[in-house]
């Protein structure tokens, strides 16, 4: 066995758990408006267990509808959602997994427009992203109120057979805004010092304890450091985690961050691998019941480190098993690598789940659809041609060879991989690129043939005799309109990314998305002086925002780089621009490079010569050679495509 300690079987109170990883409550938006788990819900779950997952919740699970925060969370709150969950339960236990949920009550984080009621917190401290409605602080009775719909809610869990109840104490819902001295402004017995603001939470764990059966575990998320001022800190966590140990709690799950910094709740690329360890192992220092630590732990050399080292107990995992379900069967195989490795872009799970869409994955088309997805043999067997090795044409690749058809991909570089492989100069977007040995290695073993170095053209593509040739030759940069543009020196800004080259002193970027903040970066890091442009009013919006924090917080603390947003360039000449931000207008002189990476044109050729063919086969199209595109969208695109064909 590759992981010993990872793989060695716990016990979390009297259950007994047959490894340390425990699979993270992510909410997944796969639930009905009246939070009844479906169908959808019940595959994914099943898969993970079928995967090897040890335990795992269900997902942050509202108690109450005036602490629902999202349209399609699930919910607990009525007996007349106990079947649905009963269902779900049984799927789990068909594989040995062990499941329970983890019992929620936003407060001052819900918005009101989804909830349909008002918000109740501590104190009425506004959250912004409530849309600028105030929650009302809880009276006693309406206190007493929430702690009985908690015990409610858990004896329901048990009903339904759960084999825990997870209590959300972290991230700014309601039990930790009680513990945090940022919201919780209280001056009774429910708030002002540690003990005080320890109340609340307190009697909700011996509330739920009441509801269920005295061997049930009680497990308990909390949130080791808020990352803000005057929010709840690790020295207050280290205090409070023996008071919850007292009241009946058997595991301790530390993660982190409020809803104000959210990075600390979901990690992006640009924060390391463990992030949160030093916080679980001083928390463990206090308690003698297990500790779990969550974020970002993707690799399985890590987790085993983190319980190998005695930094905890258990490990938390969420999108690494988004990712792959069967990430636990593949590292106690030793399968590493074909593990579908997270690489925290967070664009198909946080950012699709903030905007109330079911969830899906990156790099894993069929996460979320693994009904919809499972791999049915072709009706059938064709010849395909793929022409484009980036992730558009490496999914549908692999998808359609799986399916059984007989698929040819040609790619013109020596390395598959398209735009994603730039990713690999760009700091902190590196795990982007690292995506790619996945994706080409998984084509490679459904048996797909790769000609590498090969630039495909229309006739090479007809000598393969093919019933459906697919094009994703991908989006080449394009000269925005500036008058002056041709004139000026323009440099492609992949070939910034691709190679040094020596001798600017100054450069002036077109476009502030990801690509030109990636490529001022890397400028900035060769002692270029670099001027930014762009027209909008922020930089980098066309990546996740945890993401985003920082990729532009490096940037702006580089002192060889200027940004001008809300900025137009009105002309271009030989070493010169024009700017003008709508209040004035200005020169800029001693320009040595000018990169436009606003604009991105479809690479076309191929397809347009498949079509002036009268006797072609069948001619699809994929990726950004349809439409300049994000890669989540590629990527899912050319998994409906195979999936279809």
């Amino acid at each position: 066995m590759r992981f010993p300690s990872l793989f060695q079987p716990g016990r979390v109170g009297t259950m007994e758990v047959r490894n340390r990883i425990i699979g993270s409550p992510m909410e997944r938006n796969y639930c009905t408006a009246e939070g009844r788990v479906t169908q959808r819900y019940v595959d994914y779950l099943e898969a993970r267990a079928r995967g090897g997952v040890g335990m795992m919740y269900t997902e942050a699970t509202y108690v109450d509808p005036r602490g629902k925060g999202r349209e399609f969370q699930m919910g607990l709150y009525d007996d007349d959602l106990i079947p649905a969950l009963a269902r779900l339960v049984a799927a789990v236990h068909r594989h040995g997994g062990r499941v329970g949920p983890e019992l929620n009550y936003g407060g001052r984080v819900v918005h009101p427009e989804v909830s349909g009621l008002e918000s109740r917190a501590p104190s009425v401290v506004p959250y912004a992203g409530a849309g600028g409605w105030s929650p009302r602080a809880l009276d006693r009775d309406a206190i007493a109120e929430i702690v009985a719909r908690f015990g409610d809610a858990a004896r329901r869990a048990a009903e339904a057979g759960c084999d825990f109840i997870g209590i959300h104490s972290a991230h700014g819902y309601l039990l930790s805004q009680f513990l945090s001295p940022y919201c919780n402004k209280r001056d009774d017995a429910y708030g002002g010092d540690l003990a005080g603001r320890m109340r609340f939470p307190l009697e909700v764990v011996a509330a739920v304890r009441r509801a269920v059966p005295a061997d049930m575990p009680v497990v308990v998320r909390i949130s080791g450091d808020e990352h803000q001022d005057n929010g709840l800190t690790l020295a207050d966590v280290c205090a409070i985690a023996p008071h919850l140990v007292a009241a009946g709690v058997d595991l301790i799950d530390v993660s982190a961050g409020m809803y104000e910094t959210n990075w600390w709740i979901t990690q992006p690329m640009e924060m390391p691998q463990g992030v949160l360890a030093p916080l679980a192992r001083e928390v463990r220092k206090h308690v003698g019941v297990p500790v779990s630590v969550s974020g970002r732990i993707t690799d399985p050399s890590v987790a085993e480190h983190l319980i190998e080292s005695g930094t905890s107990d258990f490990v938390t995992l969420g999108r690494a098993l988004h990712a792959d379900p069967e990430f636990p069967l593949k590292a106690r195989a030793g399968r590493t690598a074909e593990i579908c490795t997270c690489i925290a872009c967070n664009q198909g799970c946080s950012d699709m789940h903030a905007r109330g869409a079911p969830i899906v994955c990156l790099v894993n088309t069929t996460s979320g659809r693994e009904r919809e997805y499972a791999i049915r043999p072709a009706a059938a067997k064709k010849r395909v041609v793929v022409i484009g090795g980036g992730p558009a044409g490496l999914e549908v690749a692999r998808v359609l060879a799986l399916r059984g058809h007989d698929v040819t991909l040609f790619e013109r570089d020596e390395e598959p991989g398209g735009q994603l492989l730039l990713n690999r100069r760009v700091p902190g977007r590196e795990e982007l690129a690292g995506h790619l040995p996945w994706m080409v290695g998984e084509a490679t073993r459904a048996g797909v043939r790769l000609r590498l170095g090969v630039e495909a053209t229309a006739a090479m593509a007809l000598a393969e005799l093919p019933d459906i040739v697919v094009v994703a030759t991908g989006a080449a940069p394009g000269l925005p309109a500036i008058p002056g543009i041709e004139d000026s020196p323009v440099v492609d800004p992949y070939e910034i990314l691709r190679r040094p080259i020596g001798g600017i002193g100054r450069a002036l970027v077109i476009g502030g998305g990801i690509r030109g903040v990636g490529v001022a970066r890397v400028l900035a890091a060769r002692d270029v002086d670099v001027v930014l442009v762009e027209v909008g009013k922020e930089l980098a919006t066309d990546i996740a925002s945890r993401s985003r924090r920082f990729q532009v917080a490096a940037l702006c603390e580089r002192p060889n780089v200027t940004v001008h947003l809300g900025t137009t360039i009105e002309r271009l000449g030989a070493r010169d621009a024009v700017l003008w931000n709508g209040e004035r207008r200005w020169e800029l002189d001693g320009i040595d490079i000018v990169v436009p990476a606003r604009t991105l044109l479809p690479v076309t050729g191929v397809a347009d010569e498949l079509y002036a063919c009268g006797d072609a086969p069948q001619v699809f199209l994929l990726g950004d050679c349809v439409q300049p595109r994000t890669a989540l969208e590629a990527i899912h695109d050319a998994a409906a495509l195979g999936h279809r064909l």
